[in-house]
């Protein structure tokens, strides 16, 4: 009687235990690993249903290098010079291109873009000529002490492109470098609009002309003649002496 006593109350001390600490029996690598701090970082900074990393936001990949897009207010300005043999707009000529030649008159060419979504009110402009050539005619202002012309574009629409052309002078021969047969100026221009602004250069050569010493006209050597009317009055003046004789 008193074993069975012993054997209700250690059983009723073990139910008591099991009641109140209750447990779950799991295998191994069942349990959910504690999230690391990075984890609860990505969580906290999620919006919506794009997460963002490192603060930035996470978008679509770019392909290639991606696509530039222009922004507001930018401007383009193209500038080209013909090419005297062909006659077409070209931006550079080389030493080995087709060469201008002293008097000759130079024309470029100004294309003026606005690739934004917006229009650009007043774009200013400035050419800037190379020593070796005299202005003569363009679309702006020139100012012979700085060798620059400016002028304006106003109310350029989004898209639109404006071509201007100017025209020049190649020097005389006589103010050329004399150590140089063939000089390669560079012509610049500028646009500004607002604090945004572009620029652009075209080369184009001149060649000097080449001296051809002057080559005597064809015919008898005045000292050869002279030479030879002396000799015949001499004669002239022994065969009457001789007679006299």
């Amino acid at each position: 009687m008193k074993k069975s006593l012993l054997r209700a109350g250690f059983f009723l001390a073990f139910i008591t235990v099991l009641l109140g600490f209750p447990f779950s029996i799991s295998a191994a690598g069942d349990q959910q690993p504690s999230p690391t701090p990075e984890e609860e970082k990505a969580v906290e900074e999620t919006k919506g249903s794009v997460t963002i990393y490192g603060g930035a936001p996470y978008g679509s990949p770019v392909y290639g290098g991606g696509v530039i897009a222009p922004k507001e207010g930018e401007v383009i300005i193209d500038k080209m010079v013909k090419n005297p043999a062909s006659g077409s707009f070209v931006d550079h000529l080389g030493p080995t291109d087709p060469k201008y030649r002293p008097t000759d008159i130079v024309y470029f060419q100004i294309k003026v873009q606005n690739p934004s979504d917006e229009r650009l009110d007043v774009v200013e402009i400035t050419d800037s000529l190379p020593d070796f050539v005299d202005f003569m005619t363009g679309p702006g202002n020139y100012d012979s002490e700085t060798g620059k012309m400016t002028f304006k574009v106003e109310d350029l629409e989004p898209g639109d492109t404006r071509t201007f052309e100017l025209k020049a002078r190649v020097s005389h021969q006589a103010t050329l470098p004399e150590e140089k047969n063939v000089i390669c100026p560079v012509n610049l221009v500028e646009a500004v609009f607002g604090n945004k602004s572009d620029s652009d250069e075209s080369q184009f050569c001149i060649e000097k002309e080449m001296e051809v010493p002057q080559v005597p006209e064809a015919g008898a050597d005045p000292l050869m003649l002279s030479g030879l009317a002396s000799a015949l009055s001499l004669g002239f003046w022994l065969r009457k002496k001789s007679q006299k004789i």
